[in-house]
């Protein structure tokens, strides 16, 4: 029933350790190719992460562009406006000032002179009272 040949038996191991190696070569062969995909892909999705944090980071550098232009924009709105505010403040003492030297002088012309100041007045009447008529009866 069973042979109990030596020959037989180291046969069949040598055979059976054969089928080993070739089976572990086989896997080996295997994990190799599986290893080396994984690799290409580890690689492959790497780059394309690189790449999207590339421009991501230049994303960010162009609004922190933007945000630095619009904090000089702001700056110089600001600047301006405190230097119109500083014009008016002077051109309006300016005019008050004028207008009230050119009221006192006026008052102190028709004050030393009232007979000039009474011809001077009636002259512009008379000159805009004939401007403004023949403009009206030429309608």
């Amino acid at each position: 029933m069973f042979n109990l040949n030596k020959e037989n038996i180291r046969s069949e191991a040598d055979q059976l350790a054969q089928e080993a190696n070739n089976t572990v070569d086989k896997v080996a062969n295997q994990v190799k190719s599986s290893a080396a995909k994984a690799s290409e892909k580890i690689v492959n999705k790497t780059e394309a992460t690189k790449d999207q944090a590339e421009s991501l980071i230049n994303s960010l550098r162009n609004l922190l562009d933007e945000h630095k232009q619009r904090s000089k924009v702001d700056e110089f709105k600001e600047q301006l406006t405190d230097k119109a505010a500083e014009l008016k403040a002077v051109v309006t003492d300016e005019v008050t000032h004028a207008y009230a030297t050119t009221k006192q002088r006026a008052a102190d012309t028709v004050k030393e002179n009232p007979v000039g100041t009474l011809v001077l007045v009636a002259g512009v009447g008379l000159l805009l009272g004939y401007v403004l008529g023949s403009k009206q009866s030429s309608q």
